[in-house]
């Protein structure tokens, strides 16, 4: 069953860092008996494209007209419940620019799920729930650790690759590449910092995919980006699998 994006339980450790609660405006809530209807739900929690929410609305509420949002300015929220039950949530903004939200519910026993949707503004959100609300078929967070440095200046470098496993001869292709700059890390405390790449591009099920990320100082790579800190390939999108993931910088040898 897909993720609840956090647990009720720890509604009451969000105040300390909260900015305001954010206004959202209710488009929807309900049930559904059909549990496969699940999955057209995003893993992320959020709709951020009029593709993905049309494509939504018209599997959950099949005789009503798709809402017209503009979500250049706005986005979706969708909240889930296991069972015929009722769903709860209220987002508030952190002053990071974090949207979070948690979600509650009743607690009915049946087949199916509840779910809630809710539209809200973009201005001012960089992530939710941690996660970047920019566009792309790769989306994580990159970490640098408390121990790490990086100088003033220095930019981080995020390129995603396509290959034919077939063709070992043939270099891999260049897909899109994103540089961060406006980060902020001060030694002692972890800086997490949101990504995505890759937007607009369709998965070609022959391929296969990885990421290259780096920190650069003039040109030079000081840092290299590794899932979950393992060494070696980072390969996303297998078996065409959208969930985040999360890097963490280690420091090269100079």
């Amino acid at each position: 069953m897909l993720a609840r994006y956090l647990l009720a339980v720890v509604l009451a450790t969000l105040s300390a860092s909260i900015a305001f609660a954010a206004e959202p405006t209710e488009l929807a809530k309900g049930k559904i008996a059909d549990a496969s209807l699940e999955k057209l739900a995003p893993k992320s929690g959020f709709i951020t494209d009029a593709k993905t929410f049309a494509k939504l609305w018209k599997a959950w509420r099949a005789d009503e007209a798709v809402p017209e949002i503009d979500f250049s300015k706005d986005l979706v929220l969708v909240g889930l419940a296991d069972g015929p039950n009722l769903v709860m949530f209220q987002p508030k903004l952190q002053d990071d620019g974090d949207l979070k939200y948690v979600v509650a519910s009743t607690r009915m026993a049946g087949p199916g799920f509840g779910y809630r949707l809710v539209k809200i503004s973009r201005k001012g959100v960089k992530t939710v729930n941690g996660q970047s609300i920019e566009e792309g078929i790769v989306q994580g967070t990159i970490t640098i650790p408390d121990s790490s440095t990086l100088e003033e200046g220095q930019t981080i470098e995020v390129k995603l690759f396509e290959f034919d496993p077939l063709l070992a001869d043939v270099s891999a292709k260049l897909i899109d590449e994103k540089v961060l700059a406006d980060f902020q890390h001060e030694t002692g405390k972890a800086t997490d910092i949101p990504f995505a790449v890759g937007a607009d591009y369709e998965i070609q099920k022959e391929r296969r995919y990885y990421i290259t990320v780096y920190a650069l100082q003039n040109g030079d790579r000081t840092h290299i980006g590794e899932i979950e800190g393992k060494r070696g390939l980072n390969v996303v999108l297998q078996n065409g699998d959208r969930s985040p993931v999360h890097l963490i910088f280690r420091q090269l040898k100079k």
